[in-house]
């Protein structure tokens, strides 16, 4: 869809949108808050896991999974705070009818929220949504794809495709007018991604289950001119984050595991290829520090990881960071790779 076209669509339902300045396919919308959360009349307490809280904290309803324990004398229609493990009440709502059976059961809406800290605009609930002229995605994310930069007619490797955001990007930069390769680990993450690209409509994208640790090993015929990597990392960057827990043992053992991916993707991209690192965390050892790796162990030379919006790296001038307290995004990491002729 044109995004002039879809932002006049959104603004008559009611939400406020903005086409971006730099990436023409891009919309954005402002985030409310925060806001002081009004307790009287609450009767109850709902605790809930971190990906809950986290989701909740920015306007999601609580649904039963997410559900850790329960405080106080809970009934159906009353008004519950919504707690996460770390004692943060990151929202209000009333309970939902037979929410205990819910909570039994794993399934279901425990608690319909009426104000949350942050809230941000419920797109999934419109029919643009459904029709697939939309994917939620942050903005240093979105950055990925316009830096590889791949071209239509090219063979094109996304190592770890989940949940999609990224494949389906590359996808509508070359109109589908490439062969698409989209790996992950996870049966269900792939499950996952594989409903995703039907929504959106995007046909043709080969999706396989595979540790892309040895995609060379196991697809030795696989030869690619442009590959996607975003490895599995300590996620640092990500928002909202009410809290984390990571050691430095946490750091250097995902460092490790990421240049198993490094080592594979030089194998498996020809010579004169492109290869796209990027991660959502803000740790030099899983960042500057593979990149250097990259090029003095395995050869890749470095190119500017242009369109740039971010700040410039420490070491690596051409690498592309984003950070939440400077450019007021999600912490993001970008680098980009040849492997000479």
């Amino acid at each position: 869809a044109d995004p002039s076209w879809l932002a006049e669509q959104l603004r008559k339902i009611g939400f406020e949108v903005y086409v971006d300045e730099f990436i023409e396919e891009a919309l954005w919308f402002p985030v409310e808050g925060p806001q002081k959360l009004d307790l009287d009349d609450v009767e109850c307490e709902i605790v809930v896991d971190k990906f809950t809280a986290e989701s909740v904290y920015l306007g999601a309803n609580v649904y039963a999974p997410g559900v850790i324990d329960i405080k106080g004398s809970c009934k159906e229609g009353h008004r519950a705070a919504v707690i996460a493990p770390n004692n943060i009440i990151v929202a209000v709502g009333r309970l939902a009818n037979d929410f205990e059976s819910k909570i039994k059961m794993k399934q279901g809406l425990v608690v319909k929220v009426e104000a949350s800290v942050f809230r941000v605009p419920s797109l999934r609930e419109t029919l643009y949504y459904e029709k697939g002229y939309i994917y939620e995605q942050a903005l240093p994310s979105m950055y990925v794809a316009k830096v590889l930069d791949p071209k239509p007619g090219s063979i094109i490797v996304d190592m770890c495709a989940a949940p999609g955001g990224k494949t389906s990007h590359i996808y509508e930069l070359v109109r589908g007018k490439a062969k698409i390769y989209a790996f992950d680990h996870s049966r269900k993450k792939i499950e996952k991604l594989k409903r995703e690209l039907m929504r959106l409509g995007h046909k043709g994208i080969i999706v396989v289950r595979a540790d892309s640790r040895y995609l060379d090993k196991d697809f030795p015929w696989l030869k690619a001119d442009y590959v996607l990597l975003d490895p599995p990392c300590t996620a640092l960057g990500v928002r909202p984050k009410l809290y984390d827990r990571k050691t430095g043992n946490d750091i250097v053992s995902a460092a490790d595991y990421q240049r198993q991916f490094l080592r594979t993707a030089w194998n498996i991209l020809k010579p004169g290829g492109i290869l796209v690192y990027s991660t959502c965390t803000l740790t030099m050892a899983e960042n500057e520090d593979n990149i250097r790796y990259a090029v003095e162990e395995l050869g890749f030379e470095l190119e500017e990881a242009i369109p740039f919006r971010g700040s410039r790296g420490y070491w690596c001038k051409e690498c592309q960071w984003f950070h939440p307290h400077v450019h007021g995004t999600p912490g993001h990491f970008i680098a980009k790779l040849y492997k000479p002729k």
